[in-house]
């Protein structure tokens, strides 16, 4: 008899651990965006004051909005390269399984939730929200004229890592590019893939000032002379240039990255002719020091870590024009470039191959211009090293060859901080003007 009673405790026991469990699990996968944090998880830099307000309409409308089974997965969400607060689109996962997706276009001060059934988005999001490396290859916007209007279009690309067994992890992996594009036609339709006259409208918060209105106050634009002698004037920037032109005559490249308010990281050791400066989340720009065997300008790695940062700023605005990265030199020359691009013209990404040959292509002009038998001492100083115009025709060069003209601006920093901004004359000569 006892053991009978004890054989039904533990019976029900069980049966209530159980289902607490059923209990627990389905809380934990319910969806409630209006109390959990947005934490992007995206290998883009999303619109992310549109994907906050939208979770929020959504958070008090899911009941109807909702269709089927299935939690919008906020963090994956993306804005397409619109950082104008004008659209998303979020997959819904039904368990790890994608089951759809929500495409939220804004007209004016309204949006709409239009799900999206599209097998090819379903698979594009089926490996980006499983996959354990994810990277980005490439965005581009298009537009096209049809018979009943204006046709936008976004592409992005990704690069995804899939193991070669799914039972043997040392069989290792490779890459495989997967595309997702997204079209709507300007002023009309529903929604790019499935239009749908019946899916009601809701208030978008703050009202209207057309697609992509915010309420965040323009902020008063710098040139880039203003911005530069912003970030010198920091004292704890101050401090780490001095540590890095110290460090210049030495050999071995080192690094730093700064915060908007000249916060510094911890200064980065890199190798001989590099430095990494890793994830540039968080921070503005940077500054790294070149060696007496290196050649006294920012090369195609440095112009590529611009374009990280660049992708880094924060997503309120499109403020990619913030970001930058400076280099000091063993023989005093000192120059910081800035990103003048848009923010879809910073996802231009290269392959470590292609930057090796940017390096390779880069290293063959500096031997040509170094060349006195062909040019004498107009690009070199009396020891043979290139001067200032020798390192800034090297940089103009770079950046046609890594396609990248007129996105990037250059200036000088004198000895005595006095700075010159950098720029082509008629005959692609460089110029420099002393900033006021």
């Amino acid at each position: 008899m006892k053991n009978k009673f004890i054989s039904k405790l533990l019976f029900l026991i069980a049966f209530g651990v159980s289902l607490y469990s059923c209990i627990h699990d389905d809380m934990s996968t319910s969806s409630d965006p209006t109390s959990k944090e947005y934490n992007s998880k995206s290998v883009w830099k999303e619109d992310e004051t549109y994907i906050k307000n939208v979770m929020k309409v959504y958070g008090e409308n899911e009941s109807e909005i909702k269709k089927g089974n299935g939690t919008p997965l906020w963090d994956y969400a993306m804005t397409m390269g619109r950082m104008d607060e004008s659209f998303l689109i979020v997959p819904v996962a039904n368990g790890k399984t994608i089951v759809s997706c929500i495409q939220v276009p804004r007209n004016d001060d309204e949006i709409k939730f239009v799900y999206d059934n599209d097998q090819e988005h379903i698979k594009f999001f089926q490996g980006y929200t499983t996959v354990e490396k994810r990277q980005p290859s490439k965005m581009e916007q298009l537009s096209s004229q049809t018979a009943k209007g204006i046709v936008q279009c976004a592409v992005s690309s990704v690069s995804m890592w899939y193991p070669n067994s799914e039972t043997n992890p040392d069989a290792g992996g490779h890459w495989e590019t997967q595309y997702i594009t997204t079209c709507n036609e300007v002023g009309g339709g529903d929604g790019p893939s499935n239009p749908n006259p019946e899916n009601p409208t809701y208030p978008y918060p703050g009202g209207g000032g057309g697609a992509g209105g915010t309420n965040i106050p323009p902020q008063p634009s710098q040139t880039p002379c203003e911005k530069t002698k912003g970030v010198l004037e920091k004292t704890q920037v101050q401090a780490k240039i001095k540590e890095l032109k110290e460090q210049a005559p030495k050999g071995g490249e080192k690094g730093v990255k700064f915060k908007a308010d000249g916060t510094p990281s911890e200064t980065l050791n890199g190798g001989k002719h590099s430095v990494d400066l890793g994830d540039k989340t968080g921070y503005q720009g940077g500054y790294h020091n070149h060696t007496p065997s290196g050649i006294p300008m920012l090369s195609p790695p440095d112009i590529d870590q611009l374009l990280g940062f660049a992708r880094a700023q924060p997503t309120a605005l499109d403020n990619t024009n913030n970001a930058y990265l400076g280099m000091v030199a063993p023989n005093g020359m000192h120059y910081v470039m800035w990103f003048k691009g848009t923010y879809a013209q910073s996802l231009q990404t290269y392959s470590q191959d292609t930057l090796d040959k940017f390096v390779k292509k880069y290293r063959e002009f500096d031997k040509n211009l170094t060349d006195w038998a062909k040019n004498g001492t107009k690009y070199v100083n009396s020891n043979g090293d290139l001067n200032n115009l020798g390192a800034e025709t090297l940089f103009f060069e770079t950046l046609k060859n890594m396609g990248l003209v007129n996105m990037v601006t250059l200036q000088r920093v004198e000895s005595n901080n006095t700075i010159k901004s950098i720029s082509l004359n008629s005959n692609n000569e460089p110029i420099p003007t002393n900033c006021p």
